[in-house]
């Protein structure tokens, strides 16, 4: 059985926190033919709840379901702990990215822990989000400048299934180029994908996935630098979305 999601919507006919897609009181009413929607879906309401006021600035309402459903903060384990690795002598990187309309607005946001701690983030007029979460990971891996041992935490599933299940090398192995029911088509993001596994590839990288506004200090710190670069007056141009 599949596990419910929960739909967090900023801009939409009535914005709030949905437990169902489909419906006439579902998010798809509220989003489709609004222009410029803003909308993301969860696996938890913590999650969709936290994303919300982090845009918005207040609570969501919510609706269905949710209406009586109560938010706990659940303590989140990672499968590697980021003070055992930094004690380990691995370098510790967080990444996220974000977007608001996808394509729109993005940014993302790096912090990366050594000796020392560096914070980085850029915005782009026109982009979507998983060429941010791609770029966050590139931008952080080019900060090294020696070949080392790196756990890198993203909240992207996109990102982390691309290398761990081996999805990035073998589309390079088919000139990125991908099949799906019998058609073969491009593969969306190979510009990035191309320099994120040859990085991967430089250096001995976990990448770990971490849940999205789940209470992860630095996860939350990456997403708050990327909302902040999407919102930069003057943004630079994603060549490879426009281009692409």
């Amino acid at each position: 059985m599949a596990k419910r999601k929960v739909y967090a919507i900023v801009k939409g006919q009535t914005p709030g926190l949905y437990d169902e897609w489909f419906g006439t009181e579902g998010a798809e009413t509220q989003i489709k033919g609004f222009p410029g929607a803003v909308y993301k879906s969860f696996a938890t309401l913590v999650e969709a709840q936290t994303w919300y006021t982090e845009r918005t600035g207040q609570q969501p309402e919510r609706y269905g379901r949710l209406a009586s459903q109560p938010v706990e903060q659940e303590a989140v384990k990672l499968s590697i702990d980021p003070a055992a690795a930094l004690k380990a002598g691995k370098t510790v990187i967080f990444t996220d990215g974000a977007c608001e309309g996808n394509p729109g607005p993005g940014g993302y946001g790096v912090v990366l822990l050594r000796q020392d701690r560096k914070e980085l983030s850029n915005g782009f007029a026109r982009t979507t989000n998983n060429r941010m979460e791609l770029l966050a990971a590139i931008v952080a891996l080019k900060q090294l400048t020696e070949r080392t041992p790196v756990v890198l935490y993203s909240d992207s599933s996109y990102v982390v299934n691309g290398i761990q299940k081996g999805w990035a090398l073998k589309w390079r192995k088919n000139g990125w180029q991908r099949t799906e029911k019998g058609n073969t088509q491009p593969v969306k993001n190979a510009d990035l994908w191309q320099q994120l596994l040859a990085l991967s590839e430089q250096h001995d990288v976990e990448f770990v996935r971490v849940p999205g506004h789940a209470g992860v200090p630095e996860n939350e710190r990456c997403d708050r630098l990327a909302v902040a670069a999407s919102r930069r007056s003057t943004l630079m141009v994603d060549r490879g979305f426009e281009e692409g």
